[in-house]
């Protein structure tokens, strides 16, 4: 996905009590779980390498254990891939629609 509604609001009143730093690990993390439709990897070090936040891994981790949850495939977090599968559906209804439409053409 390249694109995902963002309620500030909401966002704001579940990320009032964090520090700067970790606002920005807890978006970086979202983004990367939106752009890439799957689990973030279980190894801290590798995904602050990929975040940019190679000096944050305390944070990155502290971010990880408060809003993801830890799967056998990686974190997770349950909003995120609720929506990802919304939009992965959506995508399959519209391929559909789009052949009928090719048949009829």
């Amino acid at each position: 996905m390249h694109y995902y509604q963002f309620n500030i609001a909401d966002y704001q009143s579940h990320t009032k009590h964090l520090t700067p730093i970790e606002d920005i690990c807890y978006r970086r993390l979202l983004d990367w779980q939106y752009m890439h439709e799957k689990p973030i990897s279980i190894d801290i070090n590798s995904v602050c390498r990929l975040l940019m936040l190679r000096e944050c891994s305390t944070d990155v981790e502290r971010m990880l254990n408060e809003f993801f949850i830890l799967t056998d495939e990686g974190w997770v977090n349950s909003r995120a891939f609720e929506e990802i599968e919304q939009y992965r559906l959506m995508k399959k209804v519209n391929r559909r629609s789009t052949n009928v439409q090719q048949t009829f053409n």
